[in-house]
């Protein structure tokens, strides 16, 4: 089963890079197939997400998805698909284009939208 971890600081801060809205209609998605694990701050795992299902899923949109998935990990998170973990956007990136869960037309997309959060002239995803 596809589990997130996540506390309540992880998900300001996902607010930093995704509107409230977005983060919502992902997370219910993510419900009808997996579970979500409200943790503390300072419990352990609070910033993990196994997709290893989930990413597969076409019941919304895929950038939708990738852009919260992303993001997630981008803020500290780790992200899992099947045996494999990975942390930080890019490296999460290269993972999800190795298991072919994301197109090349929007692994381009999600490379310069990342560099352009890294110097400061991102917008949040919406």
């Amino acid at each position: 089963m596809d589990i997130l971890y996540i506390s309540p600081e992880t998900t300001k801060k996902l607010a930093e890079y995704c509107e409230d809205n977005l983060i919502f209609e992902v997370l219910d998605d993510f419900k009808k197939k997996g579970q979500i694990i409200d943790k503390n701050d300072g419990d352990r795992p609070s910033k993990s997400w196994i997709i290893t299902n989930y990413i597969i899923d076409n019941t919304i949109d895929s950038r939708k998805k990738l852009s919260v998935i992303l993001s997630f990990s981008a803020i500290g998170g780790f992200i899992q698909i099947g045996d494999r973990i990975e942390f930080g956007d890019v490296n999460t990136l290269c993972m999800l284009r190795e298991t072919n869960n994301i197109s090349d037309e929007d692994f381009d997309f999600f490379v310069e939208t990342f560099n352009n959060f890294s110097h400061g002239n991102g917008v949040r995803f919406s």
